[in-house]
């Protein structure tokens, strides 16, 4: 489910492409594109309405540092965080010390990526050198050849619940992943407590989450981005839930995958 406040703009960092979509991009949703795409103005306060994603990178991020091995030269291990939004996660995993590439189809979320590159302390710190965002659409992204098993992670957060196409935009996240690097993905379980929980209490009862935010139908269940992901040329090493407590704005990992969990594969 997503959580109170950020849920109503949660899905702007959600993969999509609107511009310059080409045949390749069969995972572009353009409903959604239409629908999400003018909300960009609030990614990098943490007290507004993204204050939840803020609070999900305590976990995620550590998640992903501890399970992204050195890079293949002398330099930093490179990531993609794919459907990267206005930065929210790029920016601590640059700081984390990796390269980071965050790609996102909704134009005016990379714009807003791009301004938080001007901030004085991350080109101090010259993290702002080893972060840089694009605007394109997985398939295409994967496509150029200096991109194709080039990186040492790959990273697709709250976004493949709202694809048009699930194999295909998970064949070309797999492409981008070198051999043995590993491949992170948080989303929703589609369980009867995931329908109760993020369609008819957050969206319907609640309001928490604007009515139609979510199609439970394109939940997906563990076991089925297991298959996707093995199709991809991935093993999975690891699942495990998500929970969030709205209270103290906090996440934490739990057993039950009922709802929200993340999954962990590396790419044979």
């Amino acid at each position: 489910m997503l959580p109170a406040r950020s849920a109503s703009r949660f899905v702007q960092n959600l993969y999509r492409f609107h511009s310059t979509s080409t045949a390749s991009s069969v995972s572009i949703d353009a409903k959604e594109v239409e629908k999400f795409g003018k909300m960009s103005a609030e990614w990098a306060d943490p007290t507004g309405p993204f204050s939840a994603l803020h609070s999900l990178n305590r976990v995620r991020v550590p998640w992903i540092v501890d399970n992204v091995g050195k890079g293949q030269g002398s330099g930093p291990a490179r990531v993609v965080d794919v459907g990267s939004g206005g930065g929210l996660l790029s920016v601590p995993l640059a700081r984390s010390g990796f390269d980071v590439t965050g790609i996102d189809a909704t134009k005016e979320a990379v714009e807003a990526a791009r301004l938080s590159l001007k901030v004085k302390a991350l080109e101090r710190a010259g993290i702002a050198d080893r972060l840089r965002f694009e605007h394109t659409s997985v398939e295409a992204f994967c496509q150029k050849p200096e991109n194709k098993a080039a990186f040492d992670g790959v990273i697709a957060s709250e976004i493949v619940e709202h694809v048009a196409d699930l194999p295909s935009f998970i064949n070309s996240v797999g492409a981008l992943a070198r051999p043995g690097a590993p491949v992170f993905i948080t989303t929703m379980n589609r369980t009867f407590l995931s329908k109760v929980a993020a369609i008819w209490l957050a969206e319907d009862i609640l309001r928490i989450v604007p009515p139609g935010v979510h199609d439970w139908e394109k939940f997906i269940t563990p076991a089925e981005m297991t298959s996707y992901l093995e199709k991809a040329g991935c093993r999975v090493q690891s699942i495990q839930g998500l929970k969030f407590n709205p209270i103290v704005n906090k996440w934490s990992w739990m057993e039950s995958t009922q709802v929200n969990y993340g999954i962990l594969a590396v790419k044979k």
